[in-house]
């Protein structure tokens, strides 16, 4: 079996295929509080979809970061649709359907009465789609699109190959994470070919902060905390970033340089997001430790380096605690 199999499954291909003579209705979603992976993919399957004469439109319930709107097809990303609308729905990077945060105010998109296609690459996906695109041997959501698009004989443009190489660069953390492979050097190269444009996602993503941002991570730094069993923990409030006109998006980024602390086994980020929930983001360097794991105790996943949760209706408080050590 060839590497684009292993990572297409055939039957599922097939039944796509199927589906797609319907000509239905679709709508691609990014998941909330969305990363470069989850856009990128979203975007390229929405590109490359509409190229080829589908009916299909795209929505993020938390819209496009200023960072990543550089990319075509970001000022086409609905915050809000009408479910009833589609016939089917793409879920891009979702490690659980719920990912999405539509299925309190639009639950058909999870119900039997809407087919679901499911394109990711986590270990904690349920296979929950109808038609189920979820290898766990790709680095990222967006190798899994580029591989399907390349299956459905769809052309891989500039615009689409530069939201594929996003995912894939900031999934890998510039080709610098652990989950990086030879594969995803392979694809990446592939996508330059098409005519991905590496400068520009390095620039926008990873050489671009804008005051109010480095002000934020300031506020991190400043309150991170070191715990005596070798965890770098800190809480940001709403108030932290609202105070300086900053969002809870300004903090992507910051838990990967927590996570470089020598002297941190793991690292947590905890934060207030502008719904009134807590989010958490675990890191490790380590081998022996898997944070997705301690993730899914509270109902999040991801990865076994990288992993989140979400604590629904909640907030922090700061707890501070003192002891006596005795000299001599």
């Amino acid at each position: 079996m060839n590497k684009m199999n292993e990572i297409i499954d055939v039957k599922h291909l097939e039944k796509l295929k199927t589906y797609f003579e319907q000509k239905p209705k679709m709508i691609v979603l990014a998941h909330a509080n969305p990363d470069g992976d989850t856009l990128g993919g979203a975007i390229g399957v929405y590109l490359g979809l509409k190229s080829a004469g589908h009916d299909i439109d795209i929505a993020c319930i938390d819209g496009v970061p200023e960072k990543y709107q550089f990319m075509a097809g970001t000022d086409l990303v609905m915050t809000d649709f009408d479910e009833d609308s589609y016939d089917a729905v793409i879920f891009v990077d979702c490690g659980n359907k719920k990912m999405v945060k539509f299925h309190e105010t639009k639950p058909r998109i999870h119900s039997d009465k809407m087919i679901k296609i499911n394109i990711d690459h986590h270990a904690s996906n349920d296979h929950f789609g109808d038609i189920n695109f979820v290898p766990l041997n790709v680095c990222s959501s967006t190798e899994v699109v580029y591989r399907l698009l390349q299956q459905l004989d769809i052309k891989i443009t500039p615009a689409i190959a530069t939201a594929l190489l996003l995912g894939v660069y900031t999934d890998t953390g510039s080709f610098m994470h652990q989950n990086t492979t030879s594969s995803s050097y392979q694809v990446g190269a592939e996508l330059l070919r098409l005519g991905a444009n590496l400068s520009q996602i390095s620039n926008k993503v990873f050489r671009s902060y804008d005051l109010k941002t480095l002000r934020l991570w300031g506020k991190v730094l400043e309150n991170l905390h070191v715990t005596a069993d070798r965890a770098a923990i800190v809480g940001i409030k709403k108030t932290d970033y609202t105070s300086i006109g900053a969002t809870r998006a300004d903090l992507e980024g910051v838990i990967d340089y927590v996570n470089a602390l020598p002297e941190a086994d793991y690292s947590v980020l905890l934060s207030e997001d502008e719904q009134g929930s807590v989010k958490a983001s675990l890191r490790t360097r380590r081998d022996d430790i898997d944070v997705k794991a301690l993730a899914e105790k509270f109902g999040g996943g991801g990865h076994v380096k990288a992993a989140g949760f979400t604590i629904p209706k909640g907030h922090l408080e700061k707890e501070i605690k003192w002891k006596i050590v005795t000299e001599g």
